[in-house]
């Protein structure tokens, strides 16, 4: 793959340059501090908002990785998608791309140190802030299994990385970025409505999408298969943007 080291640095101090070292760590941190207290404070919160005298079970730090799963499922996920949207056509539209690849810079490369890149950022961004949530929990609620938390979240980043690859993968094929978001997110939603199939819970990258959260409680479920299945139909979403890429004009 000739070019790639040299365009991965290229990749990386954009990173660092741009919002994208900011939007997506931030949302995570933010998450991280949040969960453990808005499930500490939600039985004060649903007494008052209700106006009924409910007595409400204490929270607990299951509550705490509940919520974390829930906004990683969410807000983290859209986040993700939204950040990686304009990846390869936004190269395209400024000329960056061209100029790249007509210095030698192969089609192969040149994805390769996008997909590196985003890789970097959604692991060590969630690696933070699952320290972070983890401490905080730990404030909150006192002593808690960081193992349930992190393969709560080692679930979730998978799901992450497909997410990534999905959103590159269209981002090679189409002009727009924001056709490239609105399709990444149908095919978050597709795969949201696949997960209440029971086999493709079971079989595919579906059972990532409630894997984190049943990993968080310590329930049982099926989480080989979905992740096995997610990273590589991530790897052949890989192969496919680089198939697109060499038949693109650019």
């Amino acid at each position: 793959m000739t070019g790639y080291r040299a365009f991965l640095v290229k990749e990386l101090r954009e990173v660092v340059a741009t919002w994208r070292l900011y939007v997506l760590p931030v949302t995570l941190l933010v998450c991280a501090v949040a969960s453990p207290l808005l499930a500490k404070a939600t039985p004060y919160l649903v007494s008052t908002v209700a106006n009924l005298p409910l007595t409400l079970p204490d929270p607990t730090v299951a509550d705490a990785y509940a919520q974390w799963t829930k906004n990683l499922g969410q807000v983290a996920l859209l986040v993700v998608i939204v950040s990686f949207s304009s990846a390869v056509n936004g190269e395209r539209s400024s000329g960056t791309a061209a100029m790249a690849l007509s210095k030698g810079l192969t089609p192969a490369a040149f994805i390769a140190a996008k997909v590196t890149a985003a890789v970097g950022l959604v692991v060590v961004g969630t690696a933070l802030a699952t320290v972070v949530m983890a401490l905080t929990t730990q404030a909150v609620f006192g002593d808690a299994s960081w193992v349930r938390l992190f393969a709560a979240t080692g679930a979730w980043v998978v799901l992450a990385l497909w997410s990534v690859t999905v959103a590159i993968l269209l981002s090679t094929a189409l002009e727009s970025a924001s056709a490239t978001a609105g399709l990444g997110i149908a095919a978050w939603v597709v795969l949201s409505i696949l997960s209440a199939w029971g086999p493709a819970a079971r079989w595919s990258p579906a059972g990532l999408l409630g894997a984190p959260t049943a990993l968080a409680a310590g329930t049982e479920t099926s989480w080989a298969w979905p992740l096995a299945t997610g990273i590589v139909t991530a790897a052949l979403f890989v192969v496919a943007t680089v198939l697109v890429m060499r038949r693109r004009e650019l």
